[in-house]
């Protein structure tokens, strides 16, 4: 069970904060409910049954060493042969819906990759590719920023420059 203030990931959503464990205000809901803040979202709060029947999953936030591996891994992506794979975009979906930050910087890099190449040719990114880079970029640099517990603007710059090159 977690607890309030705890930083988890929920779904596709990435990084919220459980500021309350209790019944929703919604007639016919009873039980408790954990109260998730989206960290870096505006979008209210979002109900999610404690007793353990999710429909998204939820975990708690990577460890601190853990980010800081990961952005080592992102500053050596060009000689990390695991990171410049190829990814066929029927895996996409399963790749963001895995919560596995591993696999989302991988995403992130082929997809940083797809950009690059597609621009050398003065083509635009397919939009499903966008869209996928957007929401895998939102969850791993969420959950990057909340671990280092640094602003996600900087860790969104300091990733894109490692990732996008």
């Amino acid at each position: 069970m977690f607890e309030i203030s705890e930083k988890v990931v929920y779904g596709v959503l990435g990084a919220c904060e459980i500021v309350d464990i209790a019944t929703p205000p919604i007639k016919g809901i009873e039980g408790n409910y954990y109260f998730l803040q989206p960290i870096y979202d505006s979008k209210g709060i979002i109900y999610s049954p404690v007793d353990g029947n999710h429909t998204l999953a939820m975990r708690t936030i990577i460890s601190h060493n853990k980010a800081e591996e990961l952005v080592e891994r992102a500053k050596n992506c060009k000689e990390d042969d695991a990171l410049n794979e190829k990814i066929s975009p029927s895996q996409y979906d399963d790749m963001i819906k895995s919560q596995d930050v591993d696999i989302l910087l991988h995403m992130v890099r082929f997809l940083y990759d797809t950009k690059i190449e597609r621009a050398k040719d003065l083509r635009k990114m397919k939009s499903i590719d966008s869209r996928m880079l957007t929401m895998a970029k939102k969850l791993l640099y969420g959950e990057l920023a909340v671990a280092l517990e640094r602003d996600l603007q900087e860790v969104t710059e300091e990733m894109d420059s490692y990732l996008g090159r």
